[in-house]
């Protein structure tokens, strides 16, 4: 089965806005009175409290990340509290996207949008955020790169944190995507740049394209089919040979002897390759 279609995950695939996030969280939790985050995350602070949210919380959807935030001070969200504080941290986020003057767009994104629309395959955008979010982000940044029109409602499938039920299962929203782009995971590759992301790909069966935003190549290597520095390293012509007929197939992924959750103290300890 050839390859018909890619998923975007957002975090660090389309868009390097993980500081606007934490930024919003971070005005959620002092005004409720909770400790927050270095902001400054991930080019100074807390080595320990920076590897800590590296591996635990980010790329993850906003319906599971704020309650287990929440949950690591001991506060437990009621669904009514969370729906509010999804809506006051799509609010400040979207503030926070106007004092942005530096184009927040993972390079190589606009030549390989490029390259997908001339290889005729299906885009779907996946991101763990809210549709505001969304919208706001590609209309604040569309006039600075035409290429993202293809990912707009008419150029491509979507499926936002807002798709989610209460109950988040696992490649829940990858799977609803799949649906919506009518095709099956075999025939699909997922591009992610987070542990979270690529566990939650492969739980529903896709194969997986890591790119190193946030981790170490050699720490994704283990985790995703395919892994690469950046956008200008993928070799389009050779993954689509994979999916037509398994030629030049890489090493079958093995699981990470320590996932996110496995991080234990403050020393910035990552999972061994």
């Amino acid at each position: 089965m050839g390859l018909q279609g890619v998923i975007l995950s957002w975090s660090g695939v389309v868009a390097d806005d993980e500081n606007l996030h934490l930024q919003a969280i971070n005005q959620l939790l002092v005004e409720e009175n909770l400790r927050p985050w270095n902001l400054c995350w991930p080019k100074s602070g807390s080595p320990g409290q920076r590897e800590l949210y590296r591996l635990q919380y980010l790329g993850r959807p906003d319906r599971e990340r704020l309650p287990a935030l929440w949950g690591e001070q001991g506060r437990v969200l009621s669904p009514k509290q969370l729906e509010e504080l999804l809506k006051r941290k799509a609010l400040y986020y979207r503030q926070a996207l106007q004092g942005q003057r530096e184009l927040p767009l993972i390079p190589g994104l606009a030549e390989t949008l490029e390259t997908l629309e001339r290889l005729q395959l299906k885009v779907g955008l996946l991101c763990g955020q809210s549709a505001a979010e969304v919208a706001a982000f590609l209309e604040r940044f569309q006039p600075c790169c035409p290429a993202l029109t293809r990912l707009t409602d008419g150029g491509s499938y979507r499926v936002t944190g807002d798709d989610a039920g209460p109950m988040l299962s696992p490649g829940h929203l990858h799977r609803l995507l799949l649906q919506r782009m009518e095709l099956p995971a075999q025939a699909c590759l997922s591009i992610e740049a987070t542990y979270s992301g690529i566990q939650a790909a492969r739980s529903a069966g896709i194969p997986v394209l890591a790119l190193a935003t946030f981790f170490p190549l050699h720490m994704l290597q283990r985790r995703a089919n395919w892994a690469v520095d950046g956008y200008h390293q993928v070799e389009w012509d050779r993954i689509r040979n994979w999916f037509a007929g398994g030629q030049n197939r890489p090493s079958t992924p093995v699981e990470a002897e320590a996932e996110a959750g496995s991080f234990k103290g403050s020393q910035g300890e990552q999972p061994q390759p």
